[in-house]
C-alpha cells in the first residue's frame, strides 16, 4: 500500500451542496450522484483488473459448495460493487459517499491472508458452517496450513485491492475535484444569478 491518495469531502459539505442542489436544480443532484457513481466505477474497474482470473492456489479452484470459499463458487472473483451512500445522520458524519464492497469470499481470502499476526498453531477454531458434518457444523484444530498457503499467494496483504485501487486513484481524485467544485460553481450561478 505504496502511495498514501485520499480524496475526502466532509459530509457536512456533501448535505450542504445536495440541500443547495435540491433548492434550485433538483436535477443536478441525480446528476451529482451519477458523476460520484462514475468516479468509484474508475477506482472499481482498477481493483477488478488486478483481481487474477485463477486462483493462485490449486485448493481454491472452483468447487460446488454451500459454503463457497472457492474461486467464482458463490460470488464471480472479480465481482466489485459500487455502493453510493446518502449520509443523514450526525453519527455518519465519516461515512464514505462512495464505498466499494468486494463481495466473493474466496477474493477477500486470497487478498487479506496474513494481515493477522497472531499464532493460533493447535488451538480450535470457532464452530462455522460446514454441510458435510452431522450438525452442519463443525470445529477443527489449526495445523499452519494457513502459513503454507501465505507462502504460496506471496507478497503483503492487500494483493490485488489496495494495489488496484491505488493505480486509479489520481484519475478519481481528480474527477471528485472536478465534480464537487463543478458542483459548487452550479449552486453559486443559481443563487447568484
Amino acid at each position: 500500500m505504496g502511495l498514501d491518495y485520499k480524496a475526502t469531502i466532509a459530509t457536512s459539505d456533501y448535505k450542504y451542496i445536495i440541500r443547495e442542489l435540491n433548492k434550485v436544480e433538483p436535477d443536478l443532484v441525480k446528476a451529482l450522484k451519477k458523476d460520484f457513481r462514475e468516479i468509484g466505477n474508475t477506482v472499481r474497474q482498477g481493483i477488478q483488473g488486478n483481481i487474477p482470473v485463477e486462483p493462485k492456489l490449486r485448493g481454491m479452484k472452483r468447487k460446488l459448495s454451500p459454503v463457497g470459499k472457492t474461486w467464482n463458487t458463490t460470488r464471480r472473483a472479480k465481482t466489485v460493487k459500487v455502493v453510493l451512500r446518502s449520509p443523514k445522520r450526525a453519527q455518519d458524519k465519516n461515512q464514505a459517499i462512495v464505498q466499494l464492497q468486494v463481495l466473493s469470499p474466496a477474493t477477500i481470502i486470497a487478498d487479506m491472508a496474513g494481515r493477522g499476526n497472531a499464532s493460533i498453531d493447535g488451538q480450535m477454531t470457532e464452530l462455522y458452517v460446514y454441510p458435510r458434518a452431522a450438525s452442519g457444523k463443525r470445529k477443527h484444530k489449526v495445523n499452519g496450513q494457513g502459513r503454507a498457503m501465505i507462502r504460496k499467494l506471496g507478497e503483503s496483504p492487500s494483493r490485488y485491492v489496495y494495489p488496484g485501487a491505488e493505480e486509479k486513484m489520481p484519475e478519481a481524485l481528480q474527477k471528485t475535484k472536478d465534480v464537487v467544485s463543478g458542483a459548487i460553481q452550479e449552486i453559486e450561478n443559481k443563487i447568484n444569478g
